[in-house]
């Protein structure tokens, strides 16, 4: 069912709403190197985490579509924040492709539950009598310190070149805290540790399994919601916590250009130089915004009766986020070198905005120049080598 402009914009309010408590609280949480409390508490308070949860297990099931343009919003505020709300709120939709079963196990006591996902193979899975042992060392937990659940990626010792998909309760897990950088300090994204822990078979999913639609839960939901592009929608949702910060700083720049007063008087509104810079970065901005949204319909096509991406069109969907984050990335640094040197006091959203996207830019999805490869080998029918996931 589409979703009324009335219910969209509701949506979207209370996506605002988290924002500015994401932007009130960015520099504690900075500071703290996790989402300070305060913010935690209004993501919580809204029912985000509830949107991608199946009805049958009180959640709120909503079409995809919005769910970006929540993130967005949110990371005008903060973009560590909104990174952590939006993989916390994306791994629900992975846990809804477990059996019944253990989407019983995960949402007993709430309509949602909370998880950081690995994408890299860094562990080791043998077969054992009713499941699995696994033992690993995983990096990049965003959220771990909030969370109660883990999906792990993994290899499986009998040689199958498909990936493993692990769930875990995070009281098996030992969580390393490593998260010293110079951007995305909220995230809390340490590192998790397993030594032989035994994992039931029924919390094993494999990759090949989602990407062929065959997963447990994607058989037991007819929703389509479910049947969508694992790693793309991981993407957009990544990738829209660039487009928030990048819209952000073009109106925070503006903003600033009416304000400051240069050194040899007048204002730098006045300047023809600031006057471009501004038009620049917006155009830009624009750009990419466009972009992005064409890849959130892309995605979302099956919700409204059209055709699920081909493996073509999903790559070159992977290579769209990738560029998206390389013109944001554009117009957070022209912004920042137009905006002087008082920019680049902590307290000041402008060069923590360049700080976040630079550091997200590395995450192993926006590759530039791997997805680019990987989306000319697909235009030029050169098959991608054995083991890609695309």
């Amino acid at each position: 069912m589409t979703m009324s402009d009335e219910e969209r914009e509701r949506h979207l309010a209370s996506a605002r709403h988290v924002g500015a408590a994401f932007a009130q609280h960015a520099q504690s949480s900075e500071e703290l190197r996790v989402v300070a409390p305060e913010a935690w508490d209004a993501v919580v308070d809204s029912a985000f985490f509830s949107t991608l949860v199946p009805q049958r297990f009180g959640g709120q099931e909503l079409d995809f579509d919005v769910i970006p343009h929540m993130v967005r919003e949110m990371a005008k505020g903060d973009v560590s924040s909104a990174w952590v709300a939006a993989f916390l709120n994306h791994h629900n939709w992975q846990f809804a492709l477990f059996d019944l079963d253990t989407q019983a196990e995960l949402w007993a006591g709430r309509n949602y539950a909370l998880g950081p996902a690995t994408l890299a193979p860094t562990g080791r899975a043998t077969k054992a009598d009713g499941g699995w042992r696994v033992s690993g060392h995983w990096k990049w937990g965003s959220g771990v310190m909030h969370s109660d659940w883990t999906l792990l990626t993994a290899l499986s010792d009998d040689a199958s070149p498909d990936l493993l998909l692990v769930l875990m309760p995070l009281d098996e897990v030992e969580v390393v805290d490593v998260w010293h950088t110079a951007g995305m300090r909220g995230t809390g994204s340490n590192d998790m540790v397993v030594t032989d822990a035994f994992v039931p078979g029924r919390r094993v999913l494999t990759h090949r399994q989602i990407s062929k639609r065959e997963a447990p839960g994607q058989l037991a939901n007819p929703n389509p919601l479910y049947r969508l592009d694992m790693l793309n929608l991981l993407s957009i949702d990544a990738t829209a916590t660039a487009v928030g910060a990048g819209e952000r700083t073009v109106e925070l720049f503006g903003e600033l250009l009416e304000e400051r007063t240069l050194m040899f008087g007048g204002k730098q509104r006045d300047s023809s130089a600031a006057q471009i810079r501004l038009a620049r970065v917006s155009s830009i901005m624009r750009s990419a915004r466009l972009m992005f949204d064409a890849l959130v319909e892309d995605l979302c096509a099956p919700l409204h009766g059209g055709e699920f991406p081909s493996p073509e069109t999903r790559v070159r969907m992977r290579m769209d986020c990738a560029h998206v984050i390389a013109l944001v990335k554009e117009v957070v640094a022209h912004a920042a070198d137009g905006a002087g040197a008082s920019s680049q006091f902590l307290d000041s959203p402008l060069q923590r905005f360049r700080r976040d996207v630079s550091v997200l830019s590395g995450h192993i999805l926006f590759d530039y120049d791997r997805a680019a490869e990987l989306h000319g080998q697909m235009m030029l029918g050169i098959k991608p080598p054995a083991g890609t996931l695309v």
